[in-house]
C-alpha cells in the first residue's frame, strides 16, 4: 500500500516534522490491517501520533487485552531502552517493528535491549515492497528485566508525565502507588510521597491500611539500588 492509495485522513498518521515515506508506510499498513481485520490487528482503540504522558508513540492501542505501544523504525536512531522502560512503566507492552531495508537498526536495538531480555524473542519487520507486516514479540515485564537505576524511580514528580499530570499515577492516601518491585528478592508494592522521601512497602496479600509508612527508608532504598538488588516487576498504578 502507498500513501497515494490511502484516504484523505493520512495527515493524522504523520509525525511532527519531516517523516520518510518508509516510516509512514508502517503506520498506514497497520491501520489498513485494523480496518480489514487482517493479521496482525488488535482489539482496542488505535491512537496514532498521540501523546502518552510525555512521549508520542507511533501507535498506541488502548483497551484491548493489553495496552500496546508500537514503534516503527526506518533509518532514524531510537532511544530503545529508555522508550521501552517508559512504556512498560506506564502499563504498555512494546512492539519494535523495523523496516526490512534497515537491518542496522535491529543490531542497535539488540545491543540496547538484549542484556535484559529473557528467553526467545523476535523483533517485528515490515517491507513496503512486498506489503508484509509482522509486529514481532512484545516486550513485557515477563520477558524484560527492569532494574531500578536511580532514586528517580521513586520520585513521582520526576516520573514521565507527572509534571503535566498526564501519567495519572494513582493516589493512595497521602502517597502515590508506584507498583510492584522485588526488594532483595521479596515482592512489595511501594507507595511514596510526591518527593520520594517517605515510603510504604505493602506485601502482596496485605491491606494498604495495615502497612506502615517509614519503611523502607530512603537510605535503605539507595543501598538496594547500589547493590543492584531492586527490580521493577510491574507498572505504576494509574487512575482510570
Amino acid at each position: 500500500m502507498s500513501t497515494d492509495d490511502f484516504p484523505d485522513d493520512v495527515d493524522t498518521f504523520r509525525t511532527a516534522g519531516k517523516e520518510s515515506r518508509e516510516h509512514l508506510w508502517g503506520k498506514l499498513e497497520l491501520e489498513r490491517r485494523r480496518r480489514t481485520q487482517t493479521e496482525p490487528w488488535f482489539h482496542g482503540c488505535y491512537r496514532f501520533e498521540r501523546t502518552v504522558a510525555d512521549r508520542v508513540p507511533d501507535c498506541a492501542v488502548l483497551g484491548g487485552d493489553v495496552n500496546r505501544w508500537i514503534e516503527f523504525v526506518a533509518e532514524s536512531d531510537q532511544e530503545y531502552r529508555a522508550k521501552t522502560r517508559e512504556a512498560l512503566r506506564l502499563g504498555f507492552v512494546v512492539h519494535w517493528v523495523f523496516h526490512a531495508g534497515h537491518s542496522e537498526q535491529i543490531g542497535k536495538a539488540r545491543d540496547a535491549l538484549t542484556s535484559e531480555l529473557r528467553g526467545p524473542f523476535s523483533f517485528g519487520e515490515y517491507n513496503p515492497d512486498t506489503g508484509s507486516l509482522d509486529v514481532g514479540d512484545p516486550v513485557t515485564f515477563k520477558n524484560f528485566r527492569f532494574p531500578v537505576e536511580s532514586m528517580g524511580e521513586f520520585e513521582p514528580r520526576e516520573l514521565l508525565g507527572y509534571r503535566r499530570g498526564m501519567a495519572r499515577i494513582d493516589r493512595v492516601g497521602c502517597g502515590y502507588d508506584l507498583g510492584m518491585f522485588s526488594m532483595a528478592g521479596v515482592q512489595r508494592r511501594i507507595l511514596a510521597n510526591v518527593y520520594g522521601t517517605e515510603f510504604c512497602a505493602v506485601a502482596p496479600s496485605q491491606s494498604v491500611d495495615d502497612a506502615t509508612w517509614g519503611f523502607p527508608t530512603r537510605d535503605g532504598v539507595e543501598r538496594l539500588i547500589e547493590a543492584n538488588d531492586l527490580t521493577r516487576l510491574g507498572p505504576v498504578r494509574r487512575d482510570k
